[in-house]
């Protein structure tokens, strides 16, 4: 095997936690600001209708925070295992996964740019509840597009370990 080709090896599945953990990072914060401001307005923990904002445990982003999370830690597992044939069979495991984030992530964000796009001007909402002017520009589309990025760098880790067997 040539040297550019092992290179690839070893860094892309660093290189697809790294896309991960930004993942995390970016839905968790989302995630927590959703909670901030649905608190801010009066919401409470148990309190699921009634509210200026909708609870955060009911949209799309807060599952998708812990899509990242589990991804991410799945990934470092991956990283470090020292078995190449388990490394590659997980990999491949974690690219479906990463298939299915993916769905769910787009499924959303399509839905949230039809609604915007459909919706009255100045009325167009995301799914945490605030008045958005432009769809592309909402962390349910940034965290779609980095849920397709780490299905890439995965899928390319895949294909190079699979290369090397």
């Amino acid at each position: 095997m040539n040297h550019n080709m092992q290179s690839w090896r070893v860094h892309l599945p660093a290189l697809a936690s790294f896309v991960l953990f930004l993942g995390t990072i970016f839905a968790w914060y989302t995630t927590y600001t959703d909670f901030a401001r649905f608190f801010t307005y009066g919401g409470s923990w148990f309190q699921f209708s009634g509210t200026m904002y909708p609870h955060p445990a009911t949209t799309p982003c807060f599952y998708g925070a812990f899509a990242f999370l589990a991804g991410f830690v799945w990934s470092l597992l991956i990283l470090y295992d020292r078995d190449e044939s388990r490394k590659r069979e997980q990999q491949k495991y974690l690219v479906w996964f990463l298939v299915a984030g993916n769905l769910f992530a787009w499924t959303n964000a399509i839905s949230q740019i039809v609604r915007f796009y459909l919706a009255a001007p100045g009325e167009g909402v995301n799914c945490s509840g605030v008045l958005i002017t432009n769809p592309f520009a909402t962390p349910c589309f940034y965290g779609a597009s980095l849920f397709l990025l780490s299905l890439a760098v995965a899928f390319l880790a895949f294909r190079f370990a699979e290369k090397t067997q």
